[in-house]
């Protein structure tokens, strides 16, 4: 084993961010629980032109990281970022480079070219993302093959990652989750629904996730629509950031649904989000396993969610939520509409959906299988 920084491994975490979402809090979440007195952890991403970046370095400061950034742009000079992140790890003495998305995972790469150290990435989700981003995944494929060990953020992502990576190379790393981060009072929802102008019996929905296709926006936009003549006084707060913003919203005001819907943007506070809430809904198309469920669910929310990637491996059908199949809007809405309706239905659900987070999602179990692969790798 390399020694350095008295016995300690180095790991450096490189992440490529877009969007402040589930990766880079899962990311975030592995750190701040990680044994210190074993694991030296440096903490590098990408200087985005448009500084998308800065909520991940913001969460990352606020839990005392710093955070180092390596240049990238439009045109991928995945070279110059190689050799800076090179400089980095060796001022760092650094033994291990775990790398998160596909251009991190091609940096990681290069750089390993460059000085000789470990490297490990974690794949979050294989799914069809459109012709350009799936030419983005199919390299990522070739290029992952290359690593010393390659993580599965769930059990779906293991067992597809099976089919081209040697499964010696494989590992399952689920994120885990910190079941007790939320508590929600009745003294705290009063307190949430009247600082968002929401009346006690406001049936309200939330939906927490980037603003990106594959998210479902805009299905969930129309079935909202259906809800709501069922139900007039339903509205719809959604949570997050992304590059169909615009659209999203211009779509809304077609549905002439503006006095329903209320785009909330970026969630810096959950606690308040989930105070809010009554139900929460996600009807992806692709997903891993979403901390925004997770943080649902420990929250004790009661979810509607697409059973794709690996949500099923949370959300057990009729038990901890309810799952439907992806893109049947009849379902979504009929499910949704039962539980705003039913509300010791949504207790039952939320109340077990905390348990699970609470006993079998957790996240000190998670960071423990992070840190044996690590020892794994440098023994």
């Amino acid at each position: 084993m390399i020694e350095n920084n008295l016995n300690k491994i180095s790991v450096l975490h490189l992440i490529h961010t877009m969007a402040y979402g589930g990766i880079e809090t899962a990311v975030l979440n592995w750190l701040k629980c990680i044994n210190k007195t074993r694991f030296n952890i440096v903490l590098v991403c990408f200087a985005n032109s448009g500084g998308s970046e800065a909520p991940f370095v913001s969460a990352a400061q606020s839990l005392g990281f710093t955070v180092e950034k390596i240049s990238w742009g439009k045109r991928k000079p995945v070279l110059k970022a190689a050799k800076s992140l090179a400089s980095i790890a060796k001022k760092h003495s650094i033994d291990i480079i775990h790398t998160h998305n596909c251009y991190a995972d091609v940096v990681g790469l290069v750089t390993r070219w460059i000085i000789p150290l470990k490297i490990i990435t974690t794949v979050y989700v294989w799914a069809d993302l459109g012709w350009k981003r799936n030419l983005i995944q199919f390299i990522n494929k070739i290029v992952v093959r290359r690593f010393d060990c390659v993580s599965a953020h769930c059990q779906e992502t293991y067992e597809q990652s099976k089919t081209f990576i040697d499964s010696k190379k494989l590992k399952l790393l689920i994120c885990g989750f910190e079941g007790a981060a939320f508590v929600i009072t009745e003294e705290s929802r009063k307190a949430a629904r009247i600082s968002e102008n929401l009346s006690p019996g406001t049936p309200v929905l939330i939906n927490i996730a980037r603003l990106y296709p594959e998210k479902a926006h805009d299905m969930l936009l129309e079935c909202f629509r259906e809800i709501v003549l069922e139900i007039p006084e339903a509205r719809l707060l959604i949570y997050g950031v992304g590059p169909l913003e615009t659209e999203l919203k211009e779509l809304c005001s077609k549905l002439e649904m503006n006095d329903y819907v209320v785009f909330k943007g970026f969630a810096a506070d959950l606690g308040h989000v989930f105070s809010v809430a009554d139900v929460q809904v996600h009807p992806s198309y692709m997903e891993g396993v979403p901390l925004a469920l997770c943080s649902g669910m420990a929250a004790g929310l009661p979810i509607v969610a697409s059973d794709v990637g690996g949500i099923k491996e949370v959300i057990i059908d009729g038990k901890t939520g309810k799952l439907i199949t992806p893109n049947d809007r009849k379902a979504f809405i009929r499910e949704t509409v039962r539980l705003v309706r039913d509300a010791s239905l949504r207790r039952e659900l939320g109340d077990a959906a905390k348990r699970f987070i609470n006993e079998d999602y957790s996240l000190i179990k998670a960071v423990s299988a992070v840190e044996k692969t690590y020892e794994e790798m440098m023994s």
